[in-house]
């Protein structure tokens, strides 16, 4: 139901003021951000499963989403300490609060059950360096997709790559919709691990092979967000 009178109005204040900020965040730390992958289908629901490498990907997940004009939900472990970001679909998730985390997986399944929105999944469960694999699933993706069976599964390879500007360029690769014939679950979350891991792998390959807007273009990629000039481009 949409809020309305004061509530609705706070609400609508917030998203806009994490909207400002993740925007000038990005803008302040990447040279640009690229993407690249067919536009999905707008009246179907989405489950994004991507690599959480970086701690941008949040950030970069929800810009991606915004583009394409979805409601956005993922589930948000620190939510206490950034309630804003409710406002712009981020759920409780706490590690230590087992029944906040079946209220969230709750309510997420109804709203991908009820209308076209996105959720913004990282099925490792963690945040950690090593970009060159991926953790094992958790089985948050393969349960979601038992019970959303209308959803799109929409594997997404995000990329930092450093350059010789001052910062970093960033890259969103969408994969084709993944589908597996797997009845085991462990085999089913296998294959879509591989799924996001030669995609990524991919990814990275074809952002370090080019120097520039052309050259990223030759590869598909599109910009989705110019960012910051180097100081010695302003100067």
């Amino acid at each position: 139901m949409e809020r309305t009178g004061l509530s609705g109005a706070f609400v609508r204040a917030q998203a806009r003021f994490v909207d400002w900020l993740i925007q000038r965040d990005l803008r302040r730390c990447f040279r640009a951000v690229y993407v690249r992958g067919a536009r999905p289908d707008a009246d179907r629901p989405l489950i994004l499963f991507a690599n959480h490498h970086y701690w941008w990907d949040g950030y970069l997940g929800y810009w991606l989403i915004r583009s394409w004009r979805r409601r956005m939900l993922v589930w948000m472990e620190s939510y206490r300490r950034f309630p804003p970001f409710h406002a712009v679909g981020a759920l409780p998730f706490p590690a230590n609060n087992p029944q906040i985390r079946a209220h969230t997986v709750r309510r997420t399944v109804q709203a991908l059950n009820r209308e076209p929105a996105a959720l913004l999944l990282f099925p490792e469960g963690a945040l950690h360096g090593d970009t060159e694999r991926l953790l094992p699933f958790q089985r948050s993706l393969h349960w979601l997709a038992c019970r959303a069976p209308q959803a799109m599964l929409l594997p997404l390879a995000i990329h930092i790559e450093p350059c010789y500007h001052q910062y970093p360029r960033a890259f969103l690769s969408v994969g084709a919709p993944f589908a597996s014939e797997a009845t085991d679950a462990s085999e089913w979350l296998a294959a879509a691990a591989d799924a996001l891991q030669n995609l990524l792998r991919q990814t990275r390959a074809d952002a370090r092979a080019g120097v520039d807007d052309a050259q990223h273009a030759a590869q598909g990629f599109q910009v989705l967000l110019r960012g910051a000039r180097s100081i010695h481009e302003r100067f």
